[in-house]
């Protein structure tokens, strides 16, 4: 089943800038490293609650090979451009969406290398759609917490402890959450918002001549300490739409 929001993506032209940049935020980046496909490389900002940002770029913006996901195409563009659900079976749940009339990709296997030469594994897989509404999913072969740091990376001099809503702009609501809502294995009769894990899943529709195609938009995290919500300079966030609200939940 999937159990998680387990991470989203950040798409930055320049990885040692741009991990710069999220320090000079109060957050604190730990370092990620190459992928296998030698397409990619990424930093990683985790929180308390098990989800993190994974700030990727190309590590060569001029070679016009993708990776499995399709992220290439969102370049020259910085920001919020996909998201990942955790599954504890990505079989079962590849085979239950594609009974419920999705097409699946994958499960795929893949990996990465840590900057002291230890290999993460994991399988991954993708729903074919238009845009990014619904997540791809992973399965993680090595145990979690090589891929994802705890302990002291996941505390943060800004106070953010985890994701509380992440914002999918749509062209239609209730069909988005009818979607979602069955990735998500649940029952959604009167709910536009769906819950998975922690993470509360919210469509927002898309502006009329909108040119942006479906999937996230903005992100809301939730600190520790009370205190005023406030919008996160998107510039330093590179085009992320980032809100801290202490006390979201």
């Amino acid at each position: 089943m999937l159990t998680r929001l387990d991470h989203l993506v950040i798409l930055v032209r320049d990885l040692e800038l741009a991990s710069a940049d999220y320090e000079s935020l109060g957050f604190a980046v730990t370092p990620g490293g190459e992928h296998a496909d030698g397409l990619t490389g990424n930093a990683l900002i985790p929180f308390e609650d098990g989800s993190y940002f994974e700030l990727v770029s190309f590590l060569d913006p001029e070679d016009p090979t993708d990776n499995f996901w399709g992220w290439r195409r969102f370049l020259p563009y910085e920001g919020l451009i996909d998201y990942c659900a955790a599954s504890d079976d990505l079989d079962s749940d590849a085979s239950r969406l594609e009974s419920l009339g999705f097409f699946v990709d994958g499960p795929d296997d893949g990996g990465r290398l840590l900057p002291d030469g230890e290999e993460i594994r994991w399988r991954s897989a993708r729903i074919r759609q238009e845009g990014r509404l619904l997540p791809f999913l992973i399965e993680d072969l090595t145990p979690r917490g090589l891929r994802v740091p705890g302990g002291p990376s996941a505390s943060h001099p800004n106070g953010a402890t985890g994701v509380f809503r992440l914002e999918i702009s749509a062209p239609g609501v209730r069909e988005a959450a009818f979607s979602l809502s069955a990735l998500a294995d649940i029952t959604n009769d009167t709910d536009a918002s769906v819950r998975l894990g922690a993470c509360v899943l919210s469509p927002v529709a898309m502006e009329m001549g909108d040119a942006t195609e479906p999937g996230p938009s903005a992100v809301e995290l939730v600190g520790a300490e009370p205190g005023m919500s406030r919008e996160l300079d998107p510039v330093l966030a590179h085009g992320a739409g980032i809100r801290l609200h202490p006390s979201a939940r």
